[in-house]
């Protein structure tokens, strides 16, 4: 079989070279899974070495068993190049306040060289900064702040000026693109005694300029609770003997509570929070996350969905769960190999607040297993920032809802999701839903939601790097109603930004599989090795199955003709 692997696996070959980033793990990840407990002969992979999505592919290719020969392609050899390495910036600003921006910039052979950086905000120059490399200086890193004036998608140009002789100059550039917002969120935390799981949720949310977090020992919490806009109960009421939680579950504020080991669940249970669990104090369980497909408060991601399967147990209470009808559950509990349809996280929705459900702990692991996987913490704070935005934020009492990000990769396709609601409140999906996407040529793209559930999905597809607005119009009954906004695809340029070939990952994975990394010439080579090899032989199964005769009519028929002919002739001649 032969395969082809850019940000995503083809199960064919492909040589346009189109791919926006290359995940050589997702190709080992791909080959477990469909060639698992079969014999396989040998791996043959063809590459540069660069890899700039996924994890190590070191570590990735660990869980192959068949040897892993690796042909070294492209150049290892250094030009003269300025590559502008990372740019790191704050996502999300408020109106009015200043966001830092750092650059690194590498610098390969160009000793002595001067060059210019500029950020731009459309045709407007925000900074510059002269720069020379001296000898010996091939790395530069660049912090200065910027002014968060304009509400909305915000997007800016970063260029590092060629310098004479360069050849490769798509890596001199990249974009980035700053949400600001006039408004944000106020988060507390209370809890009884400190624990790891409550760095883990403060950090996720401090990744996102939209939250401000407060943190407090509940015994030493003295200020206005009408100020927030969510409290977080880490494992409250507790034990420990502070049950009086009246001021914050009888407040209009929402709340989420985060149960464990050191939880009164007595306690718990009488706040009446929409969930009443009866266990043993002492009786505990490690479950692991189980994502509900049919959860419909925020999108969580398909692709996100093999990283959770992934995440570490947490410490559960082990008993009966009871909940109220109108819940959201987003994770069942996975006990072992069995999927229950106990809640793991759930939400809960009264008049004046909403209250979610995490119950269990140590969650802090699986900000941990989101690094492990894929050598970063976005999923996990994406995980953790949509509970709390969708926690924080206030009902929204529109009869037309969409959601949808407001930065997409240029590779990933457009996703929006709608909710159109009656005169009662009841959701619907009856009328068609229709949206309309422009770009800044103005021309038009017309679409129609498709219908799940009693809601809508529509897959846009793809759009090139640029800003686009949207319209979305229904007629319910007489009434019309339309909603707006923008989003913005960025472009991808992973693949310009490290040209150089890395051979010694190849060779490093040929070895750990008792393998050898070869060059286009060895070819030939390469065939011969692995046709001398002793390990790789077919394998053959012989399998015995019986069955009766008088189950094939057939043969039935051939044995009755011929008992039949044996009588015939017997009769004939006088022997009976």
């Amino acid at each position: 079989m032969t395969y082809s692997f850019s940000d995503h696996v083809e199960k064919s070959l492909l040589t346009g070279f189109n791919g926006k980033q290359t995940d050589l793990s997702s190709l080992f990840d791909d080959l477990r899974s469909r060639y698992s407990n079969r014999n396989v002969g040998a791996v043959i992979i063809a590459t540069d070495g660069i890899y700039n999505k996924g994890a190590n592919p070191f570590y990735a290719a660990a869980r192959i068993t068949s040897p892993v020969y690796t042909i070294a392609l492209g150049d290892t050899a250094l030009r003269k190049d300025i590559i502008l390495k990372k740019v790191s910036f704050n996502r999300n600003a408020f109106i009015g306040d200043k966001f830092p921006v750092e650059l690194m910039i590498e610098a390969d052979r160009c000793e002595n060289e001067k060059t210019e950086v500029l950020v731009k905000k459309k045709d407007e120059v925000v900074f510059r900064k002269p720069l020379i490399f001296s000898v010996g200086n091939s790395f530069q890193k660049i912090s200065f702040v910027l002014d968060a004036k304009e509400k909305g998608l915000n997007r800016y140009s970063v260029l590092v000026s060629p310098v004479p002789g360069e050849i490769n100059k798509e890596n001199n550039h990249q974009e980035m693109v700053v949400e600001v917002t006039d408004e944000h969120q106020k988060i507390l935390i209370l809890y009884e005694a400190p624990h790891p799981d409550i760095s883990a949720f403060r950090e996720a949310m401090e990744s996102s300029s939209k939250y401000e977090v407060d943190q407090y020992k509940i015994s030493e919490f003295n200020q206005p609770i009408n100020k927030y806009d969510l409290v977080i109960l880490y494992q409250l009421p507790s034990l420990a003997g502070y049950n009086n939680l009246a001021r914050f579950t009888g407040s209009g504020i929402s709340v989420l509570f985060i149960l464990g080991t050191t939880t009164d669940y007595n306690a718990f249970n009488s706040l009446r929070a929409g969930m009443i669990i009866t266990a043993n104090p002492v009786s505990f369980s490690e479950t692991q996350p189980w994502l509900n497909t049919d959860f419909s408060l925020f999108t969580t991601g398909t692709e996100n969905e093999k990283l959770y399967n992934e995440f570490p147990p947490l410490l559960c209470p082990f008993g009966s769960y009871q909940f109220t009808a109108g819940s959201d559950i987003l994770f069942y509990q996975k006990i072992g190999n069995v999927r229950s349809k106990l809640p793991l996280v759930v939400f809960f929705r009264d008049a004046s607040k909403k209250i979610g459900v995490i119950a269990g702990e140590n969650i802090y692991k699986w900000r941990l297993s989101d690094y492990q996987q894929k050598e970063n913490l976005e999923g996990f704070n994406e995980l953790i920032n949509k509970i709390v935005q969708y926690m924080s934020v206030k009902e929204d009492k529109s009869f037309l809802r969409i959601t949808y990000p407001t930065r997409i990769p240029e590779n990933e396709p457009v996703e929006f999701e709608g909710a159109v609601y009656n005169a009662s409140y009841e959701l619907i999906n009856d009328p068609d839903l229709s949206l309309v996407i422009r770009d800044e040529q103005k021309r038009s793209y017309p679409f129609v939601f498709g219908k799940s559930g009693k809601t809508y999905y529509l897959n846009a597809g793809t759009f090139p790097a640029g800003n686009y607005t949207y319209e979305a119009t229904v007629k319910v009954g007489n009434s019309m109603y339309r909603k707006t906004g923008e989003f913005l695809v960025t472009a991808l340029n992973m693949e310009s930004v490290n040209t150089v070939a890395d051979h010694n990952i190849l060779y490093r994975i040929a070895k750990s599989h008792d393998a050898d990394m070869v060059y286009p010439a060895g070819l030939d080579d390469l065939l011969k090795k692995i046709n001398s090899r002793e390990d790789i032989r077919p394998v053959s199964y012989l399998q015995k199955r019986y069955s009766d005769l008088i189950g094939n009519i057939w043969i039935f028929l051939l044995v009755l003709a011929m008992v039949s002919a044996e009588w015939f002739l017997r009769k004939r001649s006088g022997i009976y």
